[in-house]
This record gives C-alpha cells, sequence and structure tokens, in this order.
C-alpha cells in the first residue's frame, strides 16, 4: 500500500458548537468522501464545566447510513425513536444504523452535564449501499468491556476491535454492510503493521501524536489518505500517539447528500424528507433526551 501522489495528508477543520470544539476531519481539504466512509469530526478533548448545558445534539433525523460514536472520555447518552436509550463511558461505542429512517438524539448524562469533565468523542459516518438503505434501522451499544484488544510490539501497540476481522480477534459490532474499524494506541518508538485487502479504501485518522506511515510523517489532527495496491500499512510512532483506522470496499455509486440523509439520488432525498415530516420515521421529544 502507498501513500497517494502527491501526499495530501488532510487537517482537520475547526469549528464551534455552542462552545463545543469540534474538528471536521472528514469532508476537509477538497476530499469530500472516502467510499464508503462519509464524514469524519473529532469533538474535543474539552474539560467541560459543572452545570453545563450538554451536548447541541438534539433530536434529528438520519436515512441511508449508519452513524458511529466513539467515545474516548466521558460519556455519551443516545436516546432513538425505537426506543432505544443507553450511556455508553468512555472507551465505547455506539453503532446505530440509520437505514430507512430513525430520529435520534445525543446528549450527556446527567451527571456529566452537573458535576462536568473530560469529553472526547469521534462520529463517523458510513454509508450504506444502494439495496441496505431501506432495512429496518438498529442500534447497538458497545461498552469499553466487551470490545476487543489485541497488542502487539512488546506492548507499544494495542488495537481496540470494533468492526471486521483482525489478526487475532473480530470485532463485537454488528453493520449491515462489511467494514473494519478500531483505534490504535502506540507508545513511543512502538510500531504497527496493518494489512488491507488490494482494492479496498482505507480511513487513517491520527488524532494526537506524531507518527510516519509508510515513512511518511503525520501529526495529530490529520487524515492521511492512501492508495491501496496490496502492501502492508507501517505506521511507527515518533511519540505516544492515538488513530482511528478503518477500511471497507467501495460501493462506487452515486451519491446524493442532504443535510442527515445520504441516498443515490434527488428523488429519494426528497422521499426522506417527506417521510421524516410525515412522521414515518418515528417521534421524539426533546424532554425525553436528558
Amino acid at each position: 500500500m502507498s501513500l497517494r501522489t502527491p501526499l495530501p495528508a488532510v487537517t482537520a477543520r475547526a469549528a464551534d458548537a455552542d462552545g463545543l470544539p469540534i474538528f471536521h476531519a472528514l469532508p476537509a481539504g477538497g476530499l469530500d468522501q472516502i467510499d464508503p466512509f462519509l464524514l469524519l469530526d473529532h469533538i474535543g478533548p474539552v474539560v467541560l464545566e459543572p452545570y453545563n448545558a450538554g451536548l447541541p445534539f438534539g433530536p434529528h433525523p438520519h436515512r441511508g447510513f449508519a452513524t458511529v460514536t466513539i467515545v474516548l472520555a466521558g460519556a455519551v447518552l443516545h436516546h432513538d425513536s425505537r426506543g432505544n436509550r443507553q450511556v455508553v463511558g468512555a472507551g465505547g461505542v455506539q453503532w446505530m444504523t440509520a437505514a430507512r429512517g430513525i430520529i435520534h438524539a445525543e446528549n450527556l448524562p446527567r451527571e456529566l452535564r452537573e458535576t462536568g469533565g473530560e469529553l472526547e468523542l469521534l462520529q463517523l459516518w458510513l454509508n450504506l449501499p444502494a439495496r441496505l438503505k431501506m432495512e429496518q434501522p438498529a442500534y447497538q451499544g458497545l461498552p469499553a468491556d466487551v470490545l476487543p484488544r489485541l497488542t502487539s510490539a512488546g506492548g507499544r501497540a494495542e488495537l481496540t476491535v470494533i468492526a471486521g476481522q483482525w489478526p487475532g480477534a473480530a470485532g463485537p459490532a454488528r453493520p449491515l454492510s462489511p467494514v473494519r474499524l478500531g483505534v490504535l494506541r502506540l507508545q513511543v518508538a512502538g510500531e504497527y503493521r496493518w494489512t488491507v485487502e488490494a482494492a479496498h479504501h482505507t480511513l487513517l485518522y491520527v488524532l494526537r501524536g506524531e507518527v510516519t506511515v509508510n515513512g511518511h510523517a503525520a501529526s495529530g489532527r490529520t487524515l492521511v489518505p492512501l492508495a491501496t495496491d496490496g502492501t502492508d500499512v507501517v505506521i511507527a510512532a515518533a511519540t505516544d500517539a492515538l488513530l482511528l483506522l478503518g477500511a471497507a470496499a467501495p460501493l462506487a455509486e452515486p451519491v446524493a447528500r442532504q443535510g442527515p440523509f445520504v441516498m443515490n439520488t434527488t428523488t429519494q432525498l426528497m422521499e426522506a424528507v417527506r417521510d421524516y415530516q410525515m412522521g414515518r420515521m418515528g417521534m421524539l421529544l426533546e424532554s425525553e433526551t436528558r
């Protein structure tokens, strides 16, 4: 596997949502998507004050893809129009397959709103193939203790397996469409060799630290695009580092996007808006999300 030419290590774009720092890693830098990876937001790290307002992600709809929220610090309360309600703490993952349509909200649990504390999240959007976009929605909450951890390099590399088959473990997430996803922690001088199937697209995001990827330097809050040719990716840490790794076969289908909906045609987007307005994705009241 070789890096694209020229090397466009995309720097996440800084933004603000009601005082919450968000870094948009995808789309960014002219890179619209890495099929089937549609969006990656890095929220925080931030220390929240006591009696804060919580997260600005009140009830909103989705259709046509899956959202994956990785909780690195703090905790997140998920609630949706299918009746799922769960708090997932640090190290855990919330995997919501919106498919034909769902309304959800993500907020801080009451304790974290009242006492404050650290918060850091990743949110990833994964496109679904056309044949699966109208499947039934599903939610899966994965606490930290159900995620396998694989160590290598004499303990200086640790991979937390979220989804897909990795050497030594399979992730507990149940995506509709196959994907490999994991969080890699490297100690200084640690190294990880990542084998990706030829023709699969990769998502490699450096949250923090200094690393080299097949000899090319990359630092915190950067997305490193890769071109698949069957050669392993070698990630070496110059400092302690934290990365998100993902790989999947591209869908190679038309993408029509409008806000919280991702379909294949404009007509399907119009249908999604109509179905949401008619209540076909269910209902979720703001008062229920606290």
